[in-house]
This record gives C-alpha cells, structure tokens and sequence, in this order.
C-alpha cells in the first residue's frame, strides 16, 4: 500500500466521484476506480458502494476517509511550515499555467519589476490543477473552475472567448476574416485545433457552436492535444484554428499574429480567479502583487 493510494482514495471520497476525483488529480476515471478496487483488495472489504450516480462511502470507507484525511492534514500542514521556516521571506511564489505564463504574465513582468524592485518573484508553471496546495506556492491561477475548498478566490479576469487562426491558413484556405464573421459556420472548412482539458473542463467547440445558434457537425477532426500552450503554438504555427481565452490571446490579436474570426464572443459566468490560502492574504509582497494581477487584468476583488 502506498501514500498515492491513499490520496487517490481520500480524492475518491471528498468528491463522491471516480470521475470528479480524476479530474482533480489528472489522472484516468478507471485509474482511480482501479486504485480504490487494489485498496478494497488489500482491507478485505468494500469501501464504496458503486451505483449510476457516482460512488457513496459505506462506513468502514467514512471511517478511513476521516482518519486518512486528518492524517494528511497533519502531514501537509508539518510539510508546508518546514518549507515556510527554510524558504527567504523576500521570496514570493506564484504557480500558473504555461500559456499564462508565456502570453500573458511574462511580457509584463519587467513592469512589475520596475516599480518594486525590492520583491523577488519565482513563477511556477503547470498544466494541471492536482498541485494546487501542494507545490509551496503562494498565489495560485487554476485553469478549471474548482471547487476550491479550504482557499481564498478572488476574480482575476472575466472568461471570455472566440476563435482564432493567421492569416496564412485564412488565405490557404481561401476564406477572408469578413466571410467567417457572416457566416460562422464556415469555420469547418478549416482544421480544428481542441484542447482535452485535464481538470474541469471550461469551453469547447461542441458549446461554441451551441453559442452561436449552429448545428455541431458530427465530426470535428483536427489536432488534439491537452496542454493550451501547444495549443496556441500550433493556432501561431498556421497548423488550425483554436478557440482562444482573451487575456491570453489578446495581444496575439492586437499584433497580428493572430485574427480573430468572429465579432461576436463568448462570455461566460465563470471568471478565473486568484487563490490563496488565507483572508487577509498572507504577506505583503503576496497582497501586492495579487492587487497587481488583477489591475493588469482589468478585473476587481468582488
């Protein structure tokens, strides 16, 4: 039996979900029923009851969630104040996603720097959520939508979407930018980058074309990948079209480098949002900077 197994299972048990918890932790559905079946194997008893809705803990699995669950409260708790005591104070952690990162975080953080030069940032990149809380961070911008118990969220930026392409593969393809704003549909006459997303999943193509009034063509063939950063360099590499998230593709847009192929966009009611682990958040240079995130964004505390 091994640590892994236990924090699948407490995962299992939190969520009420094989499905849910492999969200979590970015992994298969039949991996986590397959570690939860070699723990039930090795108890000697059933931990879940399966039924069509998801899986419930019978008692002796309620038992373990509680006493597995408080055990790892300790653990992780002991984890993060030996980090805390050996870590520099001036040193302030922010974990986000790659393509934030590169498009988004990175071309203006020589501004930040500038007007506090006295704080010293290291930046984390993934493209899974499952570290979140794990990984010594201090500020945390997921990529699915949560939940998020036990954190503090704030609003970052609104989600707010629309396809984009170059104009090579426009022009390849013989369709102008003005053609697809008439005629959305058209955009099946292009290859179709999708994003297979390893947390919760936020937009797709199938919702983008509900959004728009048009009937989903049965098949979308294109590139799949589950990483938004190869995403976007496949979109820069003229390889397909991808749905693309305002705050990150927006100055791809604004440089031409990327077109945007409708007038109309989609704005969902689910914003990204910041995460700490506390309320007042802990830490000046954690407080300044998050305030700083969200200015840049054009966002709000709300």
């Amino acid at each position: 039996m091994t640590d892994r197994w236990l924090r699948v299972f407490v995962a299992a048990a939190d969520a009420s979900s094989f499905t849910h918890a492999a969200e979590e932790l970015a992994v298969t559905q039949s991996a986590v029923s397959h570690t939860v079946s070699r723990l039930e194997k090795a108890f000697g008893v059933a931990l879940f009851d399966r039924n069509r809705s998801g899986a419930t803990l019978t008692e002796v699995g309620e038992q373990l969630a509680e006493r597995v669950a408080a055990g790892f409260a300790v653990v992780d708790t002991a984890v993060d104040q030996l980090r805390a005591e050996n870590a520099s104070d001036a040193v302030l952690t922010v974990s986000v996603s790659t393509s934030l990162a590169t498009h988004w975080l990175m071309p203006r953080l020589a501004g930040f720097k500038r007007a506090h030069p006295g704080v010293e940032l290291r930046c984390l990149t993934s493209d899974t959520d499952a570290a979140i809380g794990r990984d010594g961070a201090d500020l945390w911008v997921p990529l699915g939508r949560g939940p998020w118990p036990g954190f503090h969220r704030v609003d970052f930026c609104a989600e707010e979407l629309y396809p984009v392409a170059t104009r090579e593969l426009l022009s390849d393809h013989g369709i102008e930018p003005v053609a697809l704003a008439a005629e959305p549909g058209r955009i099946v006459e292009l290859p179709m980058l999708h994003l297979e997303e390893r947390y919760n999943a936020r937009f797709d193509w199938l919702q983008w074309f509900d959004y728009m009034g048009l009937d989903a063509p049965r098949r979308l063939p294109g590139v799949i990948s589950n990483d938004y950063s190869l995403i976007l360099q496949a979109a820069l590499d003229g390889q397909g079209v991808a749905l693309g998230w305002h705050h990150i593709v927006g100055g791809l847009v604004e440089s031409g480098r990327l077109v945007r192929l409708s007038n109309r966009s989609v704005t969902t009611d689910e914003p990204f949002v910041i995460l700490a682990k506390s309320e007042p958040i802990d830490g000046a240079d954690a407080a300044l900077f998050r305030a700083w995130l969200i200015e840049q964004a054009g966002g709000s505390q709300n």
